[in-house]
């Protein structure tokens, strides 16, 4: 919902889409039968974060329904929220600014999260599963504005991410570091089999 542009200026990059439209003419509204029914299309039960291009798309008057039934909104809202999903469905009423204001306060930026990580490989030399989950977290933030600089560093860090994924670091740092160890010999045979073949050139 919300990306940090720099330090402390935050931009809105999702929007609120309700599943059941409040507005008459609005996306898959319906009128409400009973005043709990008017409560609960203003809980957070009722909300889902969307993308600016994707919140166009579910709410646009012409076929926003019909390509995006609230069937179809319920499980995008299931699916991204997971085991936090009752916990949020128990929030009252709330509005975007409210909600944009909130993640203000407990975000913490990539590149500060990408720091964290680094210093729990360094101290750990192991990548545990929560680790590369957060790094995975950290390469999708980053990713998701193809023209900005940190893109071309999430990309690095998502094949970083793959080559660890099964491995110790510990373990990748030995075999590195044989690597570098027998390098020297191999290219000094190499050298010497060069000027072998320069020979009968």
């Amino acid at each position: 919902m919300i990306r940090e542009v720099r330090p402390g200026v935050y931009q809105k990059n999702a929007q609120i889409a309700h599943i059941i439209g409040v507005k008459p003419r609005s996306a898959r509204f319906s009128p409400c039968t009973s005043e709990k029914e008017a409560r609960e299309r203003e809980s957070f039960k009722n909300l889902v974060l969307l993308c600016l291009a994707h919140h166009a798309e579910v709410d646009d008057k012409n076929y926003g329904e019909k390509q995006y039934p609230s069937e179809l909104l319920r499980e995008w809202k299931r699916e991204h929220e997971g085991r936090n999903g009752p916990v949020l469905d128990s929030l009252p009423p709330i509005n975007e600014d409210k909600i944009a204001s909130l993640l203000i306060a407990s975000f913490t930026p990539p590149l500060a999260r990408l720091e964290k990580v680094t210093e729990q490989l360094e101290r750990t030399g192991t990548l545990t599963a929560d680790t590369l989950r957060d790094l995975r977290n950290i390469v999708t933030v980053m990713s998701n504005n193809a023209t900005d600089p940190e893109a071309d560093s999430a990309r690095r860090l998502a094949y970083a991410a793959e080559v660890f994924e099964n491995q110790a670091l510990r373990a990748s740092a030995r075999s590195l570091a044989h690597a570098m160890e027998i390098l020297p010999a191999l290219i000094q045979k190499l050298d010497q089999q060069l000027k072998r073949l320069g020979r009968y050139l």
